[in-house]
């Protein structure tokens, strides 16, 4: 199987350029997308909450991608290199031409949704964490996904807890930007009504 696996980078790689437009050569090297928050309380691409609300957002193929990505890369290798026939034979997608390929169409599916990025002309990082779906997404699920959605307490949790993590950090950033020192940033945010814990951990992301 043509697939070259690279050493592990300590490095925390950090995807906030702007989005590209990309178009898929012959191979592919795909990177984990690191999230601090999704990785800790998100959903794993292969968990219930990903087979009943991602799926119909994303679509079978994107889905298939996301799972494939995640057993491609381990703790020991963040990324890979993979040749990109092969990556669309794995899902069961007709390859035909590489500027028109299934495979492709997949990919930009993926970085549509924001569940990948490009992060060069021939390299994509990959969420292997998912969040919760947003209130539009969820508007344009069927009524019955939509109420099962709601029945599931532990996933709402979940939502709620990344939602807030996520909320902290926006305004621990501002804050940080006004030139309030970390050591400051968590009591000001206990003050805006964050938990203790949360308010210690997110400031401690910040230099």
């Amino acid at each position: 199987m043509d697939v070259t696996k690279e050493p592990h980078t300590p490095t925390r790689q950090r995807y906030n350029q702007p989005s590209q437009e990309f178009e898929l050569g012959t191979s592919l090297r795909i990177l984990r997308w690191r999230d601090p928050i999704l990785d800790r309380h998100g959903f794993g691409v292969d968990s219930e909450y990903a087979e009943l609300f991602w799926l119909p957002t994303l679509g079978p193929s994107a889905l298939w991608l996301l799972r494939r990505v995640a057993a491609l890369l381990t703790d020991v290798n963040d990324s890979v290199t993979i040749d990109s026939e092969l990556l669309g034979t794995m899902l069961g997608l007709r390859y035909g031409n590489i500027r028109d390929s299934l495979i492709e169409k997949t990919v930009r599916r993926c970085i549509y949704f924001s569940v990948a990025r490009p992060t060069g002309t021939d390299s994509i990082a990959f969420k292997t964490a998912l969040g919760p779906l947003s209130q539009r997404q969820l508007e344009r699920l069927p009524e019955p996904l939509r109420a099962l959605h709601t029945m599931h307490a532990p996933l709402e949790l979940n939502a709620r807890l990344i939602r807030e993590e996520l909320q902290a950090k926006k305004i621990a950033m501002t804050l940080a930007q006004m030139g309030v020192s970390s050591d400051e940033i968590p009591s000001e945010l206990e003050r805006l009504n964050f938990e203790g814990y949360l308010a210690s951990r997110v400031a401690s992301t910040f230099p």
